[in-house]
């Protein structure tokens, strides 16, 4: 899928699992918490194409993302060859290790552990990543934004000025890692080629069967579907999360929508 699909449906994600969970458990999130795990997300649903040498993930940081893609491809391929079924025939070095449900969650695991043991530079560090790839997932709607100096100011503001701030994912941001990447690699199962989510498991002779929707329900990467009726939904969806879960939106929404209603009636 295109970068703006990952990046939305990452961030409509993030937002419905910090803005409801939490209340399921009798705790009222910040808005800090709801809005770091929610750029988290969207950011980390461009994580798997690290390798992948010519996606946005890898040629967002320059040296330190090209450095991460040239780990990853041989060791997925590694990973590939090791555990390959008789009837696997691909390299491993795209659609890998990374878009399987083990990578992701022993990548969130890693976060998790992290930001509980060193706390604020592991969580500012993380969601500064995250917002600048899922700034540059955007492209495709603003071309060409300064994606890290908008990603460092945006995370700055969050941790400074947003109540609650980033403290409170400290321990569990890596389970927005963990969602952003698979919701990336579900929404590459509905496209043509699939996703090998279920590694290590063995179907058909394959562990690393790629999982897809019925053949003639998937769509083309970045074809028509995706560009006008994919992403739109997506966006409309994270809007809509934003109102609803983010404390303070509402109101000050339906403050606009007033003075929009007087103006209007003025005139």
């Amino acid at each position: 899928m295109l970068g703006v699909s990952h990046a939305t449906s990452g961030a409509a994600l993030g937002l419905a699992v910090a803005g409801f969970a939490p209340r399921i458990a009798d705790v009222q999130p910040t808005a800090g918490s709801i809005l770091t795990f929610a750029g988290v997300c969207a950011g980390a649903a461009l994580l798997p194409d690290l390798d992948h040498p010519s996606s946005e993930a890898t040629r967002r940081f320059s040296v330190a993302s090209w450095l991460a893609s040239r780990v990853i491809r041989p060791l997925s391929a590694l990973v590939y060859d090791l555990t390959k079924g008789r009837r696997d025939t691909g390299r491993g070095t795209h659609r890998g290790l990374t878009h399987t449900v083990v990578g992701a969650v022993l990548l969130g695991l890693a976060v998790n552990l992290a930001s509980a043991r060193w706390g604020t530079p592991v969580l500012l560090g993380t969601l500064f990543v995250c917002l600048a790839l899922a700034i540059k997932g955007l492209d495709a709607i603003v071309p060409g934004p300064p994606s890290l100096m908008i990603a460092a100011g945006l995370t700055f503001a969050v941790h400074e000025y947003v109540p609650g701030g980033t403290a409170g994912t400290a321990g569990w941001l890596g389970t927005a890692v963990t969602l952003g990447m698979l919701v990336h690699s579900a929404g590459d199962a509905i496209t043509e080629s699939g996703a090998p989510l279920l590694w290590p498991l063995r179907i058909r002779q394959r562990s690393w069967y790629p999982v897809g929707t019925p053949r003639p329900l998937r769509f083309r990467t970045g074809g028509t579907v995706e560009a006008w009726v994919v992403a739109p939904a997506l966006t409309v969806a994270v809007f809509l999360l934003v109102a609803l879960v983010v404390p303070g939106v509402a109101p000050v929404l339906e403050q606009m929508r007033h003075q929009v209603q007087r103006l209007l009636a003025g005139a």
